[in-house]
């Protein structure tokens, strides 16, 4: 298979359901974050702001929104995994869990810490 040149062309590369949720992901994070730049590294959705803020990466059971300085990010409700140095990620399993407000918080996160990070 080639590497995908865009967003639609990822989630059209992938099977039911997580192409599902990973269209989904993509139209949350654009629509929370209208300031990223979606680009594709690696093979998969990257949102950038001077460099990577959030990443939608399929794997064959669910999904990873990714954060790059994930590390510094406030999470009450606990969502997020990983024990990395920088990166955590949400594993996202459903389409209904794409609407959690915690997401939509964690991606407004993200964000703040990457624009407080390149002042």
């Amino acid at each position: 298979m080639a590497k995908p040149k865009d967003g639609e062309t990822y989630v059209r590369s992938l099977k039911a359901p997580v192409a599902a949720i990973v269209g989904e992901l993509r139209a949350m994070v654009r629509k929370t974050a209208p300031e990223l730049e979606e680009k594709i590294k690696y093979s998969f959705p990257h949102y950038d702001l001077d460099g990577t803020v959030v990443y939608i990466m399929a794997a064959s059971e669910h999904v990873d929104l990714g954060f790059y300085d994930g590390v510094d990010l406030k999470d009450p409700k606990k969502l997020l995994e990983g024990t990395g140095k920088r990166l955590r990620h949400v594993k996202i399993r459903t389409s209904g869990a794409v609407s959690n407000p915690a997401l939509k918080a964690l991606v407004k996160e993200a964000v703040k810490v990457r624009t407080q990070a390149t002042k």
